[in-house]
């Protein structure tokens, strides 16, 4: 019995997943008012973007900080004070006290910055509205507390590499704002810096004039002391010699 060979199976023919260059073309060719469109869209958003949004400008005001501390009294001929690090951890710690409420609103007062409406909240429609709704009142309470928050978030305090010196950073819609707002803030500073010394040295001097009248009066009670014990025992002097001895005489 003879049995006949099964026939091949036709094998499947797939079309090629690559994609020639001509079909690209051809794509590209056909979806071209997509492509210019969406290139267009970008660009009048780009546009509307610089447009709308108003130019900042950043002013940078320098200080350079003086690591010596407050020197009272010293028996050095050259006396030097300078940490270890070379006062790079004080010039460190100087950078949270410039942003510190204190030198802050010292700046805001100098500025009458409240009154701005790009820092004191007042500028938006909405504000203006709620502003009207919930009345003058909380909204003068608050001013002076959004006008801060503003501040902070427009203020930036770096140290530059290698050197002594806080960069104070301050960017605003107009370029004389920004000058006229780091310079405040650096007069705060310098000014809150100067009151703290003058207070130091006020103490410090309090501190030596209360030891030597202390050491006045004990030496003041030593001489009476002095005086006593020569009355006690007959060492009173008179022209220059003991009453004893002239009365021996």
């Amino acid at each position: 019995m003879q049995y006949a060979a099964p026939e091949p199976m036709p094998t499947a023919s797939y079309a090629s997943s690559t994609v020639e260059l001509g079909d690209l073309k051809r794509i590209l060719v056909r979806r071209r008012f997509l492509i210019f469109l969406t290139a267009a869209l970008l660009t009048l958003g780009a546009l509307a973007y610089g447009l709308l949004t108003p130019a900042l400008y950043s002013s940078v005001a320098e200080i350079l900080i003086d690591p010596q501390d407050l020197q009272v009294v010293t028996n050095d001929v050259n006396p030097s004070r300078v940490p270890p690090d070379g006062g790079i951890t004080m010039v460190e710690s100087q950078v949270s006290v410039v942003q510190s409420t204190g030198v802050l609103l010292k700046a805001i007062e100098a500025t009458k910055l409240t009154e701005d409406p790009e820092f004191n909240g007042q500028g938006g429609l909405l504000s203006r509205l709620l502003g009207g709704v919930l009345g003058s009142r909380s909204a003068e309470t608050d001013k002076t507390g959004k006008t801060l928050d503003a501040l902070r978030r427009r203020l930036a305090v770096k140290r530059a590499d290698k050197v002594l010196v806080l960069d104070v950073i301050v960017t605003a819609k107009s370029a004389d704002k920004a000058a006229k707002l780091a310079q405040a803030v650096a007069e705060a500073y310098l000014a809150d810096q100067a009151a703290a010394r003058s207070k130091m040295a006020t103490d410090a001097s309090d501190s030596i004039t209360a030891r030597l009248e202390e050491q006045r009066k004990r030496v003041q009670q030593a001489e009476n002391a002095v005086e006593a014990y020569k009355s006690a025992h007959n060492m009173v002097m008179a022209a220059g010699n003991l009453v004893s001895d002239q009365e021996l005489t």
